[in-house]
């Protein structure tokens, strides 16, 4: 279920532009890798401890499998069930302990959660101008802003390149935290954002260069998968270097 305000084709407010992140330099990479498929596909979960259905344990295996000649040497997890299954899963896979870090749970909802799609998309018919005025900090559902999430959830990242000492780590997390923290540690404007793609039981990977954060790869199904073909006139189309 779609549960982000679709990308508005229209002049971001000041608030919406903002500096990339610092990076720590470490030359780290970290794979920051969505959960599979739940149960409650139709209803606004949020940061509810919803399981996974059958086919998101099978992409949670999958995953794991994928990593498992990669060299990793680091594995952080949301501690909700459906992003910690990933975790433990890759960490297994690896032969390395998995850390949990409650900074990385879903963004709150507030009053939305438990909503289904019809009832969310109301929502948002009423509260849509209000959040294009100010994506960064806006709060009409009562839960978190999206920098309330990233100043809870960049620290974590930052636990997990330090974890990773200059190696391969992979963080098992969500769509509106793997989104939030790209988005920030890159430099994409909030709102603008959402545009960035990330299926069920995908990956973004980030490298922390010394001259700051770069983005190496998007919604990636697994490590191995190749970039799609590049264009004539720029970089693979799956990489969206022209928001950086």
């Amino acid at each position: 279920m779609l549960l982000s305000p679709p990308p508005r084709p229209r002049a971001l407010d000041p608030e919406s532009e903002r500096e990339p992140r610092g990076s720590l330099g470490s030359g780290a990479l970290v794979w920051l890798v969505r959960h599979g498929r739940v149960t409650a596909r139709d209803i606004a979960y949020g940061d509810d401890d919803v399981p996974l259905s059958s086919e998101g344990e099978t992409q949670t295996d999958a995953v794991a499998e994928s990593f498992r000649s990669v060299d990793v040497t680091f594995v952080a997890t949301s501690p909700l069930q459906r992003a910690r299954a990933m975790g433990e899963a890759v960490a297994r896979a690896c032969g390395v302990p998995v850390e949990v870090d409650t900074r990385l749970a879903e963004l709150h909802r507030g009053d939305w959660q438990g909503l289904t799609r019809t009832e969310y998309a109301a929502r948002w018919a009423l509260e849509g101008e209000a959040y294009w005025r100010a994506p960064l900090t806006w709060r009409g559902h009562g839960g978190e802003s999206e920098a309330q999430l990233v100043e809870r959830a960049w620290p974590a990242l930052e636990a997990t390149v330090r974890g990773a000492d200059g190696g391969i780590a992979v963080m098992t997390a969500h769509r509106q935290v793997i989104r939030a923290l790209v988005a920030a540690a890159i430099g994409i404007p909030a709102g603008i954002s959402h545009a960035v793609e990330l299926d069920p039981a995908h990956g973004i990977l980030l490298r922390d260069a010394a001259s700051g954060w770069i983005l190496e790869r998007t919604n990636a199904a697994r490590p191995g998968t190749p970039h799609m073909a590049e264009t004539e006139d720029g970089p693979p189309e799956d990489v969206v270097t022209q928001m950086r």
